[in-house]
């Protein structure tokens, strides 16, 4: 029988700042069993020679071990991550390249694992993509450092733009590599590319508290890009290679977060590829399969094994006031994923919205009500499996 719901557990903030997610509190240390002790104090028997009090064994205390609490892991995933164009211009003028990140930087901060999508590359192959209308999203390498600030763990770069080296064309994969770099060194690891397609599909591994998350990237836009076992680029999304990664990840981890650059452009719409390859990852091994590419909010499904998708999650750090869109592209959604050890506990939706063509913030209440509303409609249209 099949058995398909929707999963969302909404906070709506009010305020700008927002707490560190709860952590449950130690147990308080077991007070060791005490152990009763007895003299005697009989008389002794008569005896020409005093006889010793005959003595009583006394047990060794023993200290029980205390069960260990299973941990509460937070995991935060945001959309599609644009820092050159009209982002890099505005955070320059103001000499504050971790300016676009600053309103929300305490909660991706507070995040165990904090996820984004880097739709967009980072490197000094080419100036600067100045702030106009192009579609060749190139970010200076120091453009990483707002990044780095906000407190970043992982980047999938398996998008379309991953190769993009800014207006001046003839570059091939050097932006590409240029990027891998320049995460790297900020202490961000880069998922869903290499030099190769065994790179390209090598998961990323963390550890939080004894739980093994890995995370892995596939790009199903533009296969002119896609890694070969010879050429460099982003992990297929074919499924012959994102179901035996998942496996493979599924070998060497706990958790299996697998982040797909899917779907169709500016549309709520959860397509055809998105719905059975979904379902096909969470029969493989993934707990979670966080999407983007779209820039526009999409439904979230829960799974009978109490996994979950989440098919797009909109714009995060992104100028698309001029770019294709309407009010959809200056949202989306931050998902925060709880886990209690190795079991998905919670997902919570928080709608955000782009300020000034380049900052996100919380959503206000009747925005956030209005985006929710727009996951719920996504998800009950979804055509049935």
């Amino acid at each position: 029988m099949r058995f398909r719901f929707l999963f969302l557990s909404c906070i709506l903030i009010l305020c700008a700042a927002c707490g560190s997610p709860g952590v449950t509190a130690p147990p308080a240390t077991a007070r060791p069993p005490s152990v009763a002790t007895s003299r005697s104090t009989g008389t002794l028997a008569p005896s020409a020679t005093p006889q010793p009090a005959p003595t009583r064994p006394t047990s060794t205390p023993v200290l029980l071990p205390n069960p260990s609490p299973i941990p509460e892991i937070h995991l935060l995933f945001t959309g599609d991550i644009n820092p050159g164009r009209c982002v890099y211009y505005y955070s320059k003028q103001q000499n504050d390249l971790a300016l676009p990140y600053r309103p929300l930087a305490d909660l991706l901060q507070s995040a165990d694992i904090a996820v984004g999508s880097l739709d967009a590359t980072l490197s000094d192959y080419n100036p600067p993509v100045p702030c106009q209308e192009t579609r060749n999203l190139l970010a200076p390498a120091e453009a990483v450092q707002g990044m780095q600030f906000a407190g970043f763990d992982v980047m999938t770069v398996a998008t379309n733009h991953i190769k993009d080296c800014g207006l001046v064309r003839g570059c091939v994969n050097e932006a590409m590599f240029d990027t891998l770099k320049n995460l790297r060194a900020a202490g961000i690891q880069p998922t869903g590319a290499g030099s190769n397609l065994a790179e390209a599909t090598t998961p990323v591994i963390i550890s939080v508290q004894g739980v093994r998350f890995a995370f892995l990237g596939f790009s199903a836009i533009d296969h002119t890009l896609w890694a070969t076992d010879t050429a460099p680029g982003t992990a297929p999304f074919q499924p012959e290679i994102y179901l035996d990664a998942i496996r493979r990840a599924k070998a060497q981890a706990d958790v299996v977060v697998v982040l797909p650059h899917w779907g169709t452009e500016y549309s709520s719409r959860i397509n055809w590829e998105q719905i059975t390859s979904a379902q096909a990852m969470v029969d493989a091994g993934a707990t979670l399969v966080i999407g983007n590419h779209p820039h526009h909010v999409q439904g979230v499904e829960t799974f009978p094994n109490s996994a979950v998708a989440a098919y797009a999650l909109g714009n995060f750090v992104f100028d698309q006031t001029w770019s294709d869109g309407t009010l959809y592209t200056l949202q989306g959604l931050l998902l925060q994923a709880t886990f209690r050890g190795t079991k998905l506990q919670q997902i919570e939706l928080l709608p955000i919205h782009i300020y000034d063509d380049f900052q996100p913030r919380l959503a206000p209440p009747e925005e956030a009500k209005m985006i929710l509303a727009q996951v719920e409609a996504s998800f009950a249209e979804m055509p049935k499996r």
